[in-house]
């Protein structure tokens, strides 16, 4: 499918269905949306799979995260897209593995130790390819990790 998306709206049942994860609880989850001077606009596409891609990379920022530490969604627009940031200061992912971690069944040597497939993030850069989006990660190992997605705004 290919309909007008409420970011904002789908942003927030990500973080409301995240509730249910055993980590939740011990983290502070923050989601910051824009409210004025204007809301953010729509992204075309298929809400259920934005909605896996985003949840995917939530359920991460909470699995590799301790106790206490801080996850922030984040989303703006900025010229034709809208922005979207899943933050942690979480455990970091080194930066030998940072030019592997969308490729199918790569786990890299953070990941080690926890539960995971090396599915997830090959699945989240596909569904933002489809929308005609970008995704990219910035990270710094015991401080923590980025995952930026600019998905374009609905004509």
């Amino acid at each position: 499918e290919c309909l007008p998306v409420d970011v904002a709206l789908l942003l927030s049942e990500v973080v409301e269905a995240s509730q249910t994860h055993p980590n939740y609880e011990a983290r502070r989850v923050h989601l910051l949306l824009p409210q004025v001077p204007w809301p953010l606009p729509a992204v075309n596409g298929d809400r259920d799979l934005l909605w896996l891609a985003l949840y995917n990379l939530l359920d991460n920022a909470l699995k590799f995260t301790r106790p206490g530490d801080w996850i922030e969604i984040r989303a703006f627009e900025e010229g034709r897209s809208v922005v979207i940031e899943v933050a942690d200061t979480g455990c970091g992912i080194a930066e030998d593995d940072l030019p592997y971690i969308f490729e199918e069944l790569y786990r890299g040597a953070n990941a080690q130790g926890y539960e995971g497939s090396g599915l997830g993030l090959a699945l989240v850069q596909t569904i933002v390819k489809r929308h005609g989006g970008t995704i990219r990660v910035r990270s710094r190992p015991d401080q923590g990790t980025v995952f930026t997605l600019s998905l374009p705004i609905a004509s």
